[in-house]
């Protein structure tokens, strides 16, 4: 039986010059003992190392790497380092960069090409945010593809001179997102299943996304202690390698503790089967007979073990048609628990609860408490 071994291959020495066998190939490398043979050697292990123990294809010189290149290589990376949210981003920012100048070499995509493909985006209705954030991901693309060497670093200093659209320079304006009424809350929240209506809660008692608690299952949570904590390993900045921490205090605890005891420990705690029990429960038995076959199925949709963030999003904008309120969804249960934790106790501790990484973002989600601003006016104007 062969021998495992890990060690990378060895120098040896054949009539005074240096060599290396690796996949069978023998590569020289200089004259035995020189400073020359140990540098090239030491290059050579190195990048075979960090292309999983294979050499690196050779490239042609010849061969201009093109921006359909940059593009592919960016989403390969962003799928391996980044949140999948992200890509989904990033997938789109790249299609029309990749439509207009796909063939052409990416040492030639300049400033004057970026503003081309911001035009297209404007022309195509994008909100002006939505064609920043866009831009930016070009961007990004040829920053890593100059720190993988596919372009030289000028062109992604000169792609960073393109500043980003102000109000009035071209794009949708949006109104901002605002939180929840919560009369609307209320009207919405009766009509919504049990676990959907637990979700809602649980948003505004923690500040939590909608993603983050779809997702929680009991054996994720330390109840070691009065306040539980819920660390997500997937999250918005895991792959920045930063640690996100939900806390669950008295009213969240208790709330989940109605759900905890129904369901498996490693189900998710939230589940749409729960609901159509729940459902089935309230229609009875009325109108079908013991020996009567259930109705043929109309699609080969099945209830999932727990909710996505997409079925729990229809789930509320289906119960604001019923309940006739203006439609919302979870997202924006986020900005009623940002200005909740601000106004009661500022916005560093509504940062660290949030899970934000700078306290700006905080105050994007917050709205401004008007209240407070005309009481200390009332007193100093």
């Amino acid at each position: 039986m062969p021998r495992l071994t890990t060690r990378p291959p060895r120098m040896y020495r054949d009539r005074g010059r240096a060599y290396v066998k690796i996949d069978g190939q023998r590569v020289g490398l200089g004259p035995w003992a020189s400073a020359e043979a140990r540098e090239t050697y030491d290059r050579l292990i190195a990048e075979w190392l960090a292309n999983g123990r294979k050499l690196p294809e050779p490239t042609d010189a010849d061969e201009p790497v093109t921006v359909t290149e940059v593009c592919v290589e960016y989403v390969k990376h962003a799928r391996q380092k980044r949140d999948a949210r992200d890509v989904d981003h990033i997938e789109p920012a790249l299609r029309i960069a990749r439509q207009l100048y796909g063939s052409e070499p990416a040492e030639s995509f300049g400033p004057k090409r970026l503003r081309i493909v911001r035009q297209q985006m404007i022309d195509k209705g994008l909100a002006r945010s939505t064609i920043n954030k866009r831009v930016k991901w070009v961007r990004a693309a040829f920053r890593w593809a100059a720190s993988h060497e596919l372009v030289s670093e000028r062109i992604h200093r000169r792609l960073d001179t393109v500043e980003p659209l102000r109000r009035g320079d071209g794009g949708r304006e949006t109104e901002r997102v605002k939180p929840v009424p919560r009369p609307d809350i209320r009207r919405t929240r009766r009509l919504v299943p049990q676990p959907v209506r637990g979700l809602i809660d649980l948003q505004l008692l923690t500040g939590a996304r909608a993603d983050e608690l779809v997702r929680l299952r009991a054996v994720d949570i330390d109840m070691s202690d009065q306040v539980w904590i819920y660390r997500p390993e997937n999250h918005k900045t895991a792959y920045a390698g930063k640690t996100r921490m939900i806390y669950f205090g008295p009213r969240a605890r208790r709330l989940l503790q109605q759900f905890i005891l129904l369901r498996p420990l490693d189900a998710p705690i939230f589940s749409p089967k729960q609901a159509n029990s729940e459902a089935a429960r309230r229609r009875g038995s009325k109108g079908r007979r013991p020996n009567q076959k259930p109705n043929p199925k109309k699609s080969d949709r099945t209830l999932g073990d727990g909710y996505t963030t997409a079925s729990y999003g229809r789930a509320i904008r289906n119960a604001c048609k019923r309940a006739k309120v203006d439609t919302w969804g979870p997202h924006r249960l986020r900005h009623n628990a940002a200005t909740f934790l601000r106004r009661e106790f500022g916005i560093e501790v509504a940062s660290i609860i949030l899970g934000h990484s700078s306290l700006a973002i905080t105050q994007t989600y917050a709205e401004q408490d008007e209240k407070k601003a005309r009481e200390v006016i009332a007193k100093v104007g």
